[in-house]
C-alpha cells in the first residue's frame, strides 16, 4: 500500500470527520471509524464522496459497507488505481 495513499486518506478521514488533536493522535490504519470516532451514516456519505472526489473513482454503495478502516480504504483505492 502506498504510503502517498494513506497519507490523502488520513487527511480526508480528519477532514471529513473534523477530528481533533487528540482523536488524530489515534487514528491509525487500523481504527475502526464507525466504531472509534462514532461515524454516523452521513458523515460516512461525506467520507466516501471526498474519497472519490480525491482519488478521481466511483465507490459502489457495496464496497462501501466493507471499507471499516484506513487501511481497508488505502487497499481499495489502490487496487482500484491499479485496474485503471
Amino acid at each position: 500500500m502506498s504510503e502517498e495513499i494513506k497519507a490523502q486518506v488520513m487527511e480526508s478521514v480528519i477532514g471529513c470527520l473534523k477530528l481533533n488533536d487528540e482523536q488524530k493522535q489515534v487514528l491509525s490504519g487500523t481504527t475502526n471509524l464507525a466504531k472509534d470516532f462514532n461515524l454516523d451514516s452521513l458523515d460516512f456519505v461525506d467520507l466516501i464522496m471526498s474519497l472519490e472526489e480525491r482519488f478521481s473513482l466511483e465507490i459502489s454503495d457495496e464496497d462501501a459497507q466493507k471499507l471499516e478502516t484506513v487501511d481497508d480504504i488505502c487497499r481499495y483505492i489502490a487496487s482500484k488505481s491499479s485496474d485503471a
